[in-house]
């Protein structure tokens, strides 16, 4: 779709056209109910698009309205790439209260969940404030999915004024994100203006957080740690900071994701793997991996679940990997559709029995488009 058509018609085809979606798919069982009301059953989020899951994937492109139906990657709109900070694209995934939360750089969050009229409902707390901010850090906070917003100066200056709060959350009862205070991060370093960029749960239990100072003369960094967010961190070394990033030791991973990993090096002969972990069983998203510190690692995409049936499934960014499930536990080679060259996937979840996998094209330090995938994982 042009990027030049009127605002009124693409706002009409962000809202029809994947409700269509889920009509040709299967005409039976509708009531149709509209997005709106669906939503209000649940949450007060709005509701973009009730989607019918079968065999075939369902696409969705990050359109600067929201989540635009396509008919697959090739077919999303070739904008100009733009250095990661300041691109429209999912920055990660969350699990909660049986909803994927999905943040989107530059935009809101989008949600998959259950719905009466459909399989899946999508719906979107969208924030325009959001738009000049980088969001790098998704993580819960008082049990709510939060991002923290900051202003990325590494390929331009800090063109935007600071934004505070710094922290907004998603929020059944509110319509938009909401801006939240974080204490760890308000208590900020003696002289000049600093500002939080990257925040993180480390497997030892505690956050570590980078500020750096903007608008100094000297624009310094510093790192900090505390064992809860409600309260101001200890400044502590570099080294330390980096080291917190380290992934686990793959000890404490389900038996069908530690058949997979057993397989790990066929899909990357010759290099050392990690697998980032998406799972209703951690209270977060987790890194493993059997490397020792240092060395460079491929990271696999992975989601893994013990209940209602054990599944895990490891995909690299190309979709090309494993799935084991069931109760004999049996590793079986697994991919999702195609992309085109230059295409990556960035990560993989199930809610309600589909798949859900992201994606964006890339080229070095930049993203052009990206998007989104559902369909039914049996």
């Amino acid at each position: 779709m042009n990027s030049n058509q009127p605002l009124a018609l693409r706002f009409f085809f962000l809202l029809v056209l994947p409700l269509a979606v889920m009509t040709n798919c299967t005409q039976e069982g509708s009531s149709g109910g509209t997005p709106a009301v669906v939503a209000r059953e649940y949450t007060d989020w709005p509701a973009v698009a009730l989607l019918r899951i079968g065999k075939n994937p369902i696409w969705f492109e990050l359109a600067p309205d929201g989540p635009l139906h396509i008919a697959s990657a090739s077919s999303a709109e070739l904008s100009p790439y733009t250095p990661w900070p300041h691109a429209r694209y999912i920055t990660g995934m969350l699990l909660w209260d049986g909803f994927l939360v999905m943040a989107v750089n530059g935009d809101g969050f989008l949600v998959l969940g259950p719905t009466e009229d459909a399989d899946l409902a999508l719906y979107r707390a969208a924030h325009r404030l959001w738009q000049p901010y980088t969001v790098e850090s998704f993580f819960f906070w008082d049990d709510k999915p939060a991002v923290l917003l900051y202003r990325n100066n590494f390929f331009a200056g800090p063109a935007v004024p600071p934004v505070f709060p710094q922290i907004y959350v998603l929020d059944k009862s509110s319509p938009v994100p909401l801006g939240v205070s974080v204490p760890a991060f308000e208590s900020f370093p003696e002289g000049g203006f600093w500002e939080t960029e990257l925040a993180r749960l480390a497997p030892d239990g505690f956050w570590y957080y980078r500020m750096k100072e903007k608008g100094g003369l000297q624009n310094e960094t510093a790192y900090f740690r505390t064992a809860s967010l409600s309260e101001a961190g200890e400044e502590i070394t570099v080294n330390e900071w980096r080291n917190s990033g380290d992934p686990e030791w793959p000890r404490n991973v389900s038996l069908h994701l530690t058949h997979i990993l057993d397989r790990a090096p066929e899909l990357v002969p010759g290099r050392i793997s990690a697998v980032r972990v998406l799972s209703p069983d951690f209270d977060r998203p987790r890194l493993f991996s059997s490397a020792r510190s240092g060395e460079s690692l491929v990271i696999l995409h992975s989601y893994s679940r013990e209940t209602p049936e054990p599944l895990a499934l490891v995909i690299l960014g190309d979709g090309c990997g494993f799935i084991c499930e069931g109760k004999e536990p049996e590793v079986k080679p697994f991919s999702l559709p195609a992309l085109p060259d230059g295409f990556v996937y960035t990560g993989i979840a199930l809610v309600e029995n589909a798949i859900v996998a992201s994606w964006e094209e890339q080229r070095e330090a930049g993203i052009g488009a990206a998007g989104f995938m559902v369909m039914d994982h049996n």
